[in-house]
């Protein structure tokens, strides 16, 4: 029989965690704080370097009832409209990445994620059970009593404000990064240049940026507009007026400064880890936000949670049980991997909401660049095999 893991959140991170160690016939106790899963947030990005690992957790079937495809990725002007670049997606995704480039509601797949665990004999659901810990020897303990048994690894999926990265030696804790994403849902398919969705349309403008595409299979439109901003709480779900959003789109374009002013939004201070920290003790790792938590500059936030309960769960399962070797082997694969798509969210706020001659410029160069360009440049992001870059790692 396979050991025990404990994994600690009922996110997207910590479900993915647990049918990926279930597949490799692991026993794992998922410890969740609220007594249900209930309905967060709002759209997300599924590019093909998860869904292919979607897919291969057994969810073919399940993700076309959830993800919309979109045809294109197109680029505008915030003050204009006027189309910057576009990116073919839809088939040409599926063609040059070898699987969809997909957007979805966030609680749409938790339920899909959440349904393929519960099919799973060797996976315990533990729902209300809260856990605070100083060390790690008092985490394992707390463990130990909820599910009956000392688990050999303990997961920490807990989230942005986790618990578990507490009792690492030398954490980070997670800071305001000084900007505000403002969410919206419309139910008013709108498109810039008049055409059906699905599309992903990003609008670019000095000092803020907006994105819209399709919430999946829901006939509703997600929107994020992302501005700077300054902390006044911790909570992600705060209640916005528009008049508030429109004073950071002063000369946007006036037709959708006019759909902003005819949303509902939300508002969520951005707050991010900026010091990757996945080993959390002997027998403790850390993943997804409670890991590396990012901006959505790069809509990578859950991607890379995803790409990190896979690599573990294949290290786990190659590591001859050998807990050190495999945290070991997990950190190294995935360090470069999480600095690399923080630097491209980095970049994208930088170039999204550039003024002056750095806009002038990332204008010109985008409309001169061709599709084939355009497209290669997300190859090492979308192309990227996390499994493979596992066992790279564990052989070098």
């Amino acid at each position: 029989m396979q050991p025990k893991i404990a994994v600690i959140g009922a996110g997207i991170a910590g479900l993915t965690a647990a049918l990926a160690l279930s597949q490799r016939g692991f026993h794992v106790d998922v410890i969740e704080s609220y007594d249900a899963l209930a309905e967060v947030g709002a759209g997300l990005q599924l590019s093909p370097n998860v869904t292919r690992l979607l897919i291969d957790l057994g969810l073919a079937a399940a993700l076309p009832s959830i993800i919309a495809e979109p045809k294109t990725l197109a680029l505008r002007s915030g003050t204009s409209r006027r189309l910057l670049c576009e990116l073919q997606f839809g088939e040409s995704a599926r063609t040059r990445w070898h699987a969809p480039y997909g957007v979805a509601h966030r609680t749409d797949l938790q339920n899909i994620l959440a349904a393929a665990v519960a099919d799973k004999t060797n996976v315990r659901m533990h729902m209300g059970k809260h856990i605070a810990a100083d060390t790690e020897d008092d985490l394992l303990t707390i463990i130990t009593e909820i599910v009956g048994e000392e688990p050999v690894l303990v997961v920490g999926a807990d989230g942005v404000w986790s618990s578990t990265r507490k009792i690492a030696a030398a954490h980070s804790p997670a800071t305001f990064s000084g900007t505000v994403a403002w969410r919206g849902v419309s139910e008013n398919l709108y498109s810039s240049d008049g055409d059906s969705l699905p599309t992903v349309t990003a609008f670019l403008a000095p000092g803020s940026h907006l994105v819209l595409y399709p919430l999946g299979r829901r006939n509703a439109v997600n929107v994020i507009a992302i501005t700077a901003g300054t902390i006044d709480s911790h909570e992600w779900d705060l209640a916005a007026e528009p008049a508030s959003l429109l004073e950071h789109f002063k000369g946007w374009d006036e037709g959708i400064r006019a759909w902003l002013a005819d949303t509902t939004w939300r508002r969520w201070p951005l707050f991010e880890v900026r010091q990757t920290v996945f080993s959390a003790g002997a027998r403790t790792v850390l993943i997804g936000d409670a890991a590396h938590a990012l901006t959505p500059h790069a809509a990578q936030g859950a991607a890379m949670a995803i790409e990190d309960a896979c690599a573990l769960a294949e290290c786990m399962a190659t590591a001859g049980g050998d807990i050190e070797k495999a945290i070991k082997t997990f950190s190294a694969a995935r360090t470069p991997r999480i600095a690399r798509v923080r630097k491209r969210g980095d970049f994208n706020k930088f170039t999204y909401q550039a003024g002056g001659p750095v806009r002038m410029v990332r204008d010109i160069v985008l409309s001169l660049r061709s599709p084939e360009k355009l497209m290669s440049d997300f190859d090492w992001l979308y192309g990227y095999d996390a499994i493979a870059a596992v066992s790279k790692t564990a052989q070098s």
